[in-house]
């Protein structure tokens, strides 16, 4: 029995040395700390850098506070640093990292057992639990699956790292998505910019149409301002003429008037054949009309030369203003064509270059980056209309011109649009092919068309209600071939230039404008 007391009360006093050597420890490391802690954060220097008055603080923490007041001084003594960039205090660093680690070991070398005060170097599995040596040997744990604890570390960090493979698997999958999402946002901004400038341009040639017809309407409007002032003005001479004349045959009377009365009296038969001479030869004066606007006619007395009135030239306001936004928009559409189908430029495949109207396609060994969106073909070199249909019949022409190899016709909206697939109606697809200058149907196996000459344009028919898609030659109104289904979804037009640099044009059609009656 005393010689169990004893081994207690040694084991005590050993617990209590060792308690006061790592308390003695702790409070040297504590002051230590302090000795080389920042007096910004008040923690130990990260990165210290010197001052020019031989205080140090962390590189950041002097940076940040510096960025806030107007001038570079010390937090401590306040005197104004020489460098903007102060050096890196090299030795501190090295001294900041020794104790970082050291108390990293000190952390590791404090697990030790409550029971026994030994390092706990072993683990049991069963009790999920870090034991030393003398646990073992106390019979606590017999039986026990033990094994060393730097062991079961190791074994749950690869278990860890198993469980964290899905994870990162995820990570890079949406790293990839966010690359994918920041391609997507500049090749957005690309796309608005070119449509921008499209749409810019389209505006310009508007603007720059309404501007002519404008120039133009004025000037015929100028014009026809500068014939009515000439007519005018020759009238105003004509009747100017008149009035000095008449005015010369007044005085002459008067004058005579003005005579000896025996005098007038001989010349009174002269004077009055003179006056029946100006006046006509009956003697009986006319009256001419001189109509102005919004005034009361004025009666003028001449002789029977004399006109009965004097037209007054106006403008024809309405020959000017009669429906004149229809009739420029009349204009207008005479020089628009539009196109019966514009392609889909999110569904063309990336060698395909579309035209600004997007009624054009061709192949192009250059391929661009775009996205691989959902609706854009990757292997097959296709492009789509925009507008599917659904119901009732539509039709368009499309230009093949001397093309030696393409594929044209109609797909269902569900069509795969990756990797490699059959062609065929199976799949969606009802279309001819123009190989080598011959013409075949799009079924599976292709069937071979017997049509004696190649055609410049071939024209596409979808009946949707009756299921039937049909291909002619509109210039010589001869049928080439009909696809028979159910259509149960929306047909989009479909165009394969195939890999050759000629075009594939849709052709446009003219707009007009019926008038009612």
């Amino acid at each position: 029995m005393n010689i169990l007391v004893g081994e207690k009360f040694q084991f005590q006093f050993e617990r209590k040395r060792k308690d006061v050597i790592m308390a003695s420890e702790s409070i040297e490391t504590s002051r230590l700390e302090d000795e080389i802690s920042c007096s910004i954060c008040y923690g130990i220097y990260k990165n210290p850098v010197l001052l020019s008055c031989s205080h140090s603080f962390c590189k950041e923490c002097v940076q940040e506070l510096w960025s806030k007041t107007a001038t570079q001084e010390c937090p401590l003594c306040r005197r104004k640093s020489s460098k903007e960039f102060p050096p890196l205090n090299l030795a501190l660093k090295q001294v900041c990292e020794l104790i970082l680690k050291g108390k990293a070991q000190i952390g590791v070398s404090k697990a030790l057992c409550p029971l026994h005060g030994e390092n706990l170097k072993l683990y049991c599995k069963q009790d999920d639990q870090a034991v030393c040596v003398d646990c073992i040997g106390s019979g606590q744990h017999q039986n026990h699956d033990v094994c060393r604890f730097n062991a079961v570390v190791e074994e749950r960090k690869e278990k860890l790292m198993t469980d964290l493979k899905p994870l990162k698997e995820k990570i890079d999958n949406l790293d990839k998505l966010k690359r994918g999402c920041d391609g997507t946002a500049t090749f957005l901004k690309k796309q608005t910019d070119k449509t921008e400038a499209v749409i810019k341009s389209e505006f310009e040639k508007l603007h720059r149409f309404l501007y002519e017809e404008e120039s133009a309407r004025i000037a015929s409007l100028r014009k026809e301002e500068q014939q009515k002032s000439l007519m005018l003005q020759d009238s105003v001479k004509t009747i100017t003429s008149k009035l000095a004349s008449l005015s010369a045959v007044i005085e002459s009377i008067e004058r005579e008037m003005d005579i000896p009365d025996m005098e007038f009296l001989q010349n009174f038969k002269k004077i009055k054949t003179r006056l029946r001479l100006e006046q006509g030869s009956d003697g009986v004066s006319q009256t001419f009309v001189m109509a102005e606007p919004a005034k009361r006619s004025r009666k003028v007395q001449c002789t029977l030369d004399e006109p009965d009135s004097i037209p007054v030239p106006l403008i024809d306001i309405s020959k000017h203003l009669s429906a004149l936004k229809f009739s420029v928009w009349e204009k207008m559409l005479g020089s628009i064509q539009h196109s019966p189908v514009t392609l889909d430029p999110s569904s063309a495949h990336p060698q395909l270059a579309l035209t600004d109207e997007l009624s054009s396609v061709h192949y192009s060994i250059r391929g661009k980056s775009l996205p691989s969106n959902p609706e854009r073909f990757d292997l097959y070199v296709f492009v789509l209309g925009c507008e599917g249909y659904s119901q009732g019949v539509h039709s368009w022409e499309v230009e093949v011109g001397n093309k030696p190899n393409c594929r044209i016709g109609v797909a269902r909206e569900s069509v795969p649009r990756k990797g490699n697939f059959t062609v065929c109606p199976k799949e969606g697809f009802y279309t001819i092919i123009l190989r080598k200058r011959e013409l075949r149907a799009g079924t599976c196996p292709e069937t071979r068309l017997e049509y004696d000459r190649k055609p410049q344009r071939i024209r596409i028919q979808l009946d949707c209600d009756k299921g039937e898609v049909t291909f002619s030659d509109p210039s010589e109104g001869t049928h080439i071939y009909t696809f028979k289904d159910t259509f149960t979804e929306k047909m989009f037009p479909l165009f394969g230039p195939s890999k050759d640099s000629a075009q594939l044009r849709i052709c446009p059609k003219g707009v007009y404008v019926q008038h009612e009656r």
